[in-house]
């Protein structure tokens, strides 16, 4: 007797889908295999995206990467480790100062509406028309002058009118004016940079406050991400508060925002994505992000938290929602499925400051799961430029499409500049550990006319093709395999 009340059902589609790319516009270059599950514990949708597997409401998919017009890498990033850049710190102020004085600094316009490609084709048209080293013109004169030549052009042709012509095409602000002098003052102590002028406006306030500061090797010790996100004024114009909810519409705790999630979904799709508005029902909107397949269960006994399965995270600001994360929590990670948000606050850089939000809670439940302690940010779409952003949380790996082991970024961006589809693990030995024998796929349980059987006995009795199940034991996994029972239609 084989017990199946806690088991994960899926519906598997056996025929290959294409579908046009959301990416390149391909109109059947997409090409992926899926399967509508309809219940799975969290442990057998872990193994699934961990063989590149994603779910959108209850229906799961994989990209066959060798075929598809736009493969699509798994990609995670190892939150306990997390790197604060530049960037990331840029976005976190301009956040926290809105917070504090309640003013939206909109981004210049014109300067939006510059895509990169056309500022590359501008800076490629100055390089041909001047192809000269501009560096080296600015700081010579004289008889030096003639040192310069274009490049291309015969050494020998240095008229005079030609350099003439080519010190005036130069801007007035890029030519370098030298004023004699008697250089530095040795009376006077030497000019600070500004990076320690900031380090003592910072511990004189800090002393002020009766405060300490902090030194690690004789500068000041780096804040984690956890203080940069928290440090909002509290006296400041607006509050923010986030609130995690389980993503099922039958519980009065959603009941309460449903409208409210879908008024914002409908008017984020509109203006950032131009949907159309007949396309965006409350029905779609419930089946791509409110629906889930993930069976919840509590954490283990003595840990403090929300528990495994799907949620939303909601941010209100005041008493308006401004932003909607839904997520996934699994045994080793979070996994961010969608986000949304008011595109009245987009000059808020709400995409990025989600994203970090995502990987602060990864690092508190992390402090009470060891194991879960990666964010997994969907898929890297190399051959689109546009969707490369996602490799600036470091540190991040790429999912091999072959061994399905993670890869460092690092080591996999050469690879995908030479071939959109790449075998990312550099051991050529390397094999999948979790792949499907001849011998597993005789354990994979199939439901067919309501009859609950092993898959040697459906190819026996039923005359099932045992190519297909060959098929999805390659794609699932030995152990999904396994574990899930797949109904046949």
């Amino acid at each position: 007797m084989v017990d199946i009340s806690n088991a994960s059902l899926a519906e598997w589609f056996s025929e290959i889908e294409q579908h046009r790319c959301g990416y390149c516009k391909n109109p059947s270059g997409s090409v992926s295999f899926g399967m509508m599950v309809e219940s799975m514990t969290v442990e057998d949708y872990q193994d699934l995206i961990d063989r590149g597997w994603r779910r959108s409401g209850k229906y799961c998919y994989k990209p066959s990467m060798d075929k598809t017009c736009c493969p699509q890498y798994t990609i995670r990033c190892d939150a306990v480790n997390f790197v604060l850049n530049k960037s990331h710190k840029k976005v976190i102020k301009k956040f926290n100062k809105f917070l504090r004085d309640g003013v939206l600094q909109k981004k210049n316009v014109l300067f939006d509406n510059m895509h990169d490609d056309s500022c590359s084709e501008y800076q490629e048209h100055k390089r041909q028309s001047v192809n000269i080293d501009l560096k080296k013109v600015i700081t010579t004169s004289g008889e030096d002058l003639k040192n310069v030549v274009l490049e291309g052009e015969n050494p020998e042709d240095t008229s005079s009118e030609k350099i003439e012509g080519i010190v005036a095409s130069i801007p007035e602000r890029n030519q370098k004016h030298v004023r004699e002098g008697v250089g530095p003052d040795h009376s006077k102590p030497p000019c600070k940079k500004a990076k320690f002028l900031r380090l003592e406006r910072k511990k004189a306030k800090l002393q002020q406050k009766g405060e300490a500061i902090q030194f690690v090797n004789g500068t000041n010790e780096q804040k984690s991400l956890n203080q940069f996100l928290e440090d909002i004024p509290t006296d400041g114009k607006l509050k923010l508060k986030l609130k995690l909810i389980h993503c099922a519409a039958e519980t009065e705790e959603w009941n309460q925002v449903e409208d409210l999630e879908f008024d914002l979904y409908r008017k984020y799709q509109m203006k950032v994505h131009q949907d159309p508005p007949e396309k965006l029902s409350m029905r779609s909107f419930l089946r791509f992000l409110v629906h889930s397949p993930l069976k919840f269960r509590k954490f283990p006994d003595g840990v403090d938290g929300p528990g495994y399965g799907s949620f939303h995270q909601q941010y209100w600001l005041d008493d308006r929602l401004i932003a909607v994360a839904v997520i996934d929590v699994l045994p080793k990670c979070v996994s961010s499925v969608y986000f949304f948000y008011d595109p009245d606050y987009r000059d808020l850089t709400l995409g990025t400051y989600g994203s970090l939000r995502e990987v602060q809670f990864v690092q508190s439940l992390h402090s009470k799961i060891a194991d879960l302690r990666y964010y997994y940010m969907g898929f890297y779409i190399h051959s689109c430029p546009k969707m490369r952003y996602k490799g600036n949380l470091r540190p991040s790996y790429l999912l091999c499409p072959e061994s399905y082991v993670f890869v460092p970024i690092e080591r996999c961006l050469p690879k995908l500049d030479a071939s959109k589809y790449s075998r990312l693990n550099d051991d050529a030995h390397a094999r999948d550990e979790n792949a499907c024998t001849d011998t597993d796929l005789d354990k994979i349980k199939v439901v067919y006319n309501l009859r609950l059987m092993y898959v040697s006995d459906f190819v026996r009795v039923f005359g099932g093709d045992r190519e297909t199940f060959k098929n999805l034991g390659k794609l699932v996994g030995r152990r999904s395999a396994h574990n899930i029972l797949f109904w046949i239609g």
